[in-house]
């Protein structure tokens, strides 16, 4: 059951690569040449000359969000290669998380890739680092009940990266 739930965790992460690749590709892509005809009296200064859109600039909301699901991004590869690394060192009888919460991370991740535009609201981000925290929360307690050498190096981990959370 536990890597049942590491398995939809990899697949949230690789969702948020990828709408964080598309989101730069998209930004990098936004300078290009003009479509249509030069704006009234701007004439091009040789034949073949191209006009350049100047690129949108980012509001300091979008900067600020972009830079929380980065973080976000983080804690979760972390977190998952602190998983990885306890699955390995220690033989668990039960299941490591509750399915449900990797599910709902999964279609928090999902629903962020299939928004509008690709925009991220302040709610996605919040409930994205909600269920991460909840995830790393019950890590905390299952990893704290095992109580050996290899779960003590876990919890002192799983505490930092509790503590790494941004606020949104």
């Amino acid at each position: 059951m536990g890597l049942c739930s590491l398995t939809h965790q990899i697949d949230a992460l690789n969702i948020l690569n990828e709408l964080q690749a598309h989101a730069t590709t998209i930004n990098r892509d936004s300078e290009g040449p003009c479509s249509g005809a030069l704006p009234a009296g701007k004439e091009a200064v040789r034949p073949g000359d191209v006009m350049m859109e100047p690129r949108r600039l980012k509001t300091i909301a979008e900067r600020a969000r972009e830079s929380c699901l980065t973080r976000l991004l983080e804690i979760l590869t972390r977190l998952i290669s602190i998983e990885e690394d306890f699955i390995i060192d220690a033989s668990y009888g039960r299941r490591l998380l509750k399915r449900k919460d990797s599910v709902d991370l999964k279609n928090i991740c999902l629903r962020m890739a299939i928004a509008e535009g690709g925009s991220r609201s302040d709610r996605d981000l919040r409930e994205l680092r909600d269920c991460l925290r909840l995830i790393v929360g019950d890590l905390l307690t299952y990893v704290r009940e095992e109580n050996n050498l290899s779960s003590t190096e876990t919890t002192h981990k799983l505490r930092e990266l509790s503590n790494s959370f941004p606020d949104i």
